[in-house]
């Protein structure tokens, strides 16, 4: 269990840490993806062979990049049920799913990764490759910032769909299934520069939509800034107009976090890949703000509401989401890379809490053991913004920055009293909470100094 212990020292570290430990993180859990992948492949019914064969290659930043890729992590949380070795690993990173829950078309979830690698190997492949669609109706390629999005007349995503690619010497057809007629068609040539070179194609007018009951949006995510972070617009109630404002302020948002707070702004363009824009419509219980995804790490998602003038309705805070959601994909790499090491954190991580009156609801033992640190980052980000004069924010904070401190180190603490009385730590999760409560420390003793209006915190 030293041994144990000294990982989990080595990787939990204090918001901001250093680019050794960044690198360190995403190159093991790296490693612990190819290994996944190695030890369940047999089981897929799937050939893969040019995605094995990355794997299995020599290091590169092709295959790492590849490697940590939330669309290939994603595949592989997907194929859990078709795998014995992904099924545990799912179930000890994530929530479980209900038996049965993937249809036959999520098989294919990996071939998305196999056809681009086949394709930058060999650009003159022709034939046919099955490809699939994610929960939101999407088809997304890695290397590509090119998606497409399928949904049906009354604007239902086509989910967890077969598509069939017909790759021919002029022509590339788009197929649900093999019977349908096509919903997109392109030319040979501009299907490679999107999948390939990651270019917009060029021959609009061999761009048809053939399918009469199968709306095909195809969309660029550009990345942010200096940044190789990108913003993806997925469901706006008014798309053309809203879709491009919170990309904007996604922008504004990560150019200010790179002034005022850079060594989280560091962080997180290691750790983010992208950052999803919605918008929800408002509800009686509230709007949440952002969210992220064990089986989707590196992915952040952020909603923004809009008044019937066409208003972003933001929280003046809103920047601290953004540490809050790195914090929860540095959590969930870290629970894989401890889950391929055999270290576990916690006897009893399925288990669940009474319902808190904080969150309104219960949280299982795995998730609450996770807010001290998600909420560091949180804590932190408000801090260096405070400090830093919330410079470059497009607009004035004139919230109450001490409350708003004040109730996310109580928070923390109550998280902190909480895990002592439900959770059942093994060593190395001990020597987690030991790690976590002297980076709370750290992080108190700054808000003392820093904290508006002067006042001690007890």
């Amino acid at each position: 269990m030293a041994n144990a212990a000294a990982l989990v020292h080595c990787i939990f570290r204090a918001p901001g840490g250093s680019r050794y430990n960044t690198r360190e993180i995403l190159e093991r859990a790296a490693a612990a993806h190819a290994e996944l992948l190695l030890q369940a492949h047999g089981e897929l019914g799937r050939p893969l062979a040019n995605l094995l064969a990355l794997v299995s290659s020599g290091a590169s930043a092709s295959k790492y990049r590849l490697l940590c890729d939330p669309l290939l992590v994603e595949a592989m949380h997907t194929l859990a049920p078709f795998s014995a070795n992904l099924e545990r690993w799912h179930n000890s990173v994530a929530a479980p799913g209900p038996p049965g829950r993937a249809p036959p078309a999520d098989r294919a979830a990996l071939d998305n990764i196999d056809l681009v690698l086949l394709l930058r190997n060999q650009r003159q492949w022709l034939g046919e490759h099955d490809l699939c669609t994610d929960v939101l109706g999407r088809l997304a390629f890695p290397f590509s910032d090119w998606t497409l999005i399928l949904q049906t007349e009354r604007q239902d995503d086509l989910g967890c769909q077969r598509v069939v690619l017909s790759l021919e010497a002029e022509q590339a057809c788009w197929r649900l299934g093999d019977r349908d007629p096509p919903f997109l068609t392109m030319s040979h040539d501009d299907c490679l520069r999107m999948l390939v070179d990651n270019v917009e194609p060029v021959d609009r007018r061999r761009l048809t939509f053939p399918h009469p009951h199968v709306r095909t949006r195809l969309q660029c995510a550009p990345r942010v800034g200096h940044s190789r972070v990108h913003y993806d617009a997925v469901a706006f109630q008014n798309f053309q107009a809203h879709a491009a404002l919170t990309g904007g302020l996604v922008a504004d948002v990560l150019a200010a976090m790179r002034g005022n707070s850079p060594a989280i702004y560091r962080e997180f363009k290691a750790f983010i890949h992208a950052v999803r824009g919605f918008e929800f419509p408002t509800l009686a219980q509230g709007v949440v703000g952002a969210f992220s995804d064990p089986t989707l790490p590196g992915i952040m998602s952020i909603n923004v509401p809009y008044s019937p003038e066409d208003d972003p309705c933001i929280d003046a805070l809103c920047f601290t989401w953004f540490g809050h959601e790195l914090g929860h994909t540095k959590d969930y790499l870290i629970d894989t890379i401890l889950y391929q090491e055999g270290v576990t954190l916690l006897r009893n991580a399925a288990e669940w809490t009474p319902p808190i009156p904080r969150y309104g609801r219960a949280l299982s033992v795995r998730t609450l053991f996770q807010v001290p640190y998600v909420h560091l980052y949180e804590w932190i980000l408000l801090m260096d913004f405070f400090e830093a004069g919330f410079w470059g924010l497009p607009w004035v904070v004139a919230a109450d920055v001490a409350a708003v401190g004040d109730d996310l180190a109580t928070e923390i603490c109550e998280a902190f009293a909480l895990i002592d009385e439900v959770a059942l730590p093994t060593p190395a999760g001990v020597a987690a909470l030991v790690d976590f409560r002297e980076m709370f420390a750290m992080a108190q003793a700054r808000w003392r100094r820093l904290r508006p209006g002067g006042a001690i915190m007890n």
